[in-house]
């Protein structure tokens, strides 16, 4: 029989992140601080310290979650496996599923199932979210939105329940021969319910566990470890919740900086477990921007441009004016929607020479679309564009309900206008019980054209390549900050970790910045009739006409 001895000694940063009592726990450090490790030593002792059912076992269910396939497989599994090998844990891949089983020396058996998702597989993320879990693990949560965060919530500590084995046994003369665990009031008493039956608590303890890198001082895990609140509600209430809720801890760096130098930090954390100990870090001094140090080395807040930006031909002093953008009220505008986990809306208006003007920005960060639509983008629409035509209405052709609870598509959502009834003829009700309106936004949402990054960004870049009447082509006005930003450096191909020559993934990294992208590009799709300019012969100039779209009024 093999025996295998798993031999984690927690950091000063992982024993305080251990013995924290709440629900919700973060841990933001430099890379190769044993962020990952400490979570996943976490989630493992949670489910030995699971009650047993009536049959001696320790069931829990866990969903882990990484914004990328790829970087689920050879990051986050890989650290998973270091962890927990084969004997302790077996493997199955598509979906990715983890399974441990072994007994403890009190006769009991831990049975943990662990399932791992990326975000970008939305129906692996549709499925999960309607699963009952113990807890999540967010991993690398910079690279998450706020929106999964919220959902997750509602999924942990719904397993085990009753139907599990947690309920009270007795044998043939009526005797108690299990004792299912009981929620306790503040005098440590069981509580009943009205029937006079006890209140049971299957789960012992629900968890949603999270790690990163710093995020930029604007993401959603800065506002609430730092700020004590969203942006979205700073109110008195809102903070004492953050403050009974979440937890967030931070490691140290493994510098300390002294003028241009830097000194080895004594008190750094998982120093012996790295190859090379301070030189692991050291080495990644070397060719390396001041912007990655700081992030990535010393554990700072702030931005990374090390990938390479998507538009290069944007120049912000030039397609960018310091004024904001006036609405040009005897044009049609034109919508453009990602209806991902964080819903978007990008608004524009083309001139008739042909100028494509972005006027405005609408980024959701703890919505579905349904929301989204509803709270942002009608009232933004009713307040400024009242009596102006739309053009067209393009969502992402492939996106359909992306991250929504509902079972609706996102476009279908967009376009509801009457009452839904089920089989039964019921009127279908919201999470709070009332009966589910229709948006009745006052145009129709369509797919765009086509879902094809090279065309989409093709598409961009014809507008900010050229100039109209002595003007750029492209203008963005200072209140899309996340177009801007985007346009910038944010929205970029990643670079590879290549030895050589710099190389960078062929398609977009997909971030924060990639949403009002994405979004942006169908709605220049929309502005080109659905034709992207190209070299080819069969280039019909008459296409690129957004006249040709059907018009709306609003």
């Amino acid at each position: 029989m093999i025996i295998t001895t798993i031999n984690y000694i927690a950091s000063p940063t992982g024993a305080k992140f251990h013995a924290s009592n709440k629900v919700v726990r973060g841990v933001l450090g430099p890379v190769g601080n044993g962020k990952s490790v400490m979570c996943i030593n976490e989630i493992h002792r949670l489910a030995v310290l699971q009650e047993p059912n009536s049959d001696g076992i320790r069931k829990t269910k866990w969903g882990i979650f990484r914004n990328t396939y790829d970087q689920l497989e050879s990051t986050t599994l890989a650290t998973f496996k270091q962890w927990l090998p084969w004997d302790v844990c077996s493997i199955t891949m598509k979906p990715i599923r983890g399974m441990i089983k072994y007994p403890l020396a009190d006769g009991t058996t831990v049975e943990a199932l662990w399932m791992f998702v990326s975000v970008d597989r939305p129906d692996d993320v549709k499925k999960l979210l309607s699963l009952e879990l113990t807890g999540v693990f967010l991993n690398e949560a910079r690279e998450l939105p706020y929106a999964l965060v919220k959902a997750a919530r509602e999924r942990i500590g719904r397993y085990p329940s009753q139907i599990d084995g947690y309920t009270d046994v007795y044998d043939n003369n009526g005797e108690l021969t299990y004792s299912a665990p009981k929620e306790l009031d503040s005098s440590g008493n069981v509580t009943f319910n009205k029937d006079g039956t006890p209140k049971y608590k299957p789960c012992t303890r629900k968890a949603l566990l999270m790690d990163t890198n710093p995020p930029e001082d604007d993401h959603w895990w800065y506002q609430l470890a730092e700020d004590g609140c969203l942006k979205s509600n700073k109110s008195a209430e809102a903070k004492r919740a953050v403050t009974e809720i979440f937890d967030f801890f931070r490691g140290p760096a493994p510098f300390l900086k002294e003028g241009d130098n830097y000194i080895d930090n004594p008190l750094a954390e998982n120093i012996k477990f790295l190859p090379g100990g301070y030189k692991y870090y050291r080495d990644m001094l070397a060719g390396n921007s001041e912007d990655h140090i700081n992030v990535m080395i010393m554990g700072n807040y702030g931005t990374i441009k090390d990938g390479k930006p998507v538009y290069p031909q944007y120049n912000d002093r030039i397609h960018c004016p310091e004024k904001p953008l006036k609405i040009l009220e005897d044009l049609p505008i034109g919508l453009g929607w990602d209806g991902g986990l964080t819903p978007t809306c990008i608004i524009g208006q083309q001139t008739e020479r042909g100028q494509l003007r972005i006027i405005a920005e609408m980024v959701s960060e703890d919505m579905g679309v349904r929301q989204f639509a509803r709270d942002i983008v009608k009232p933004f629409l009713q307040r400024n564009f009242y009596g102006m035509k739309i053009a067209f209405s393009y969502i992402d052709p492939a996106g359909a309900g992306r991250g929504e609870a509902e079972a609706k598509s996102a476009m279908n959502i967009l376009n509801d206008e009457y009452i839904e009834y089920n089989e039964d003829g019921e009127s279908v009700l919201n999470e709070d019980g009332d009966i589910l309106q229709p948006l009745n936004m006052g145009f129709e949402t369509e797919k765009a054209p086509t879902n094809d990054p090279t065309r989409r960004i093709d598409a961009v870049n014809s507008y900010l390549i050229k100039m109209v009447d002595g003007e750029p082509g492209y203008l963005v006005s200072r209140s899309c900050p996340m177009i801007r930003k985007g346009k910038i450096g944010g929205y970029q191909y990643k670079r590879m970790q290549m030895s050589g020559e710099e190389r960078y993934k062929d398609k977009p990294d997909k971030n924060k910045y990639s949403h009002p992208a994405d979004a942006e590009q169908y709605l220049v799709l929309g502005f080109m009739g659905g034709y992207v300019v190209d070299s080819s012969d069969d280039y019909d100039d008459d296409f690129d006409d957004y006249e040709d779209v059907g018009v709306m009024g609003y």
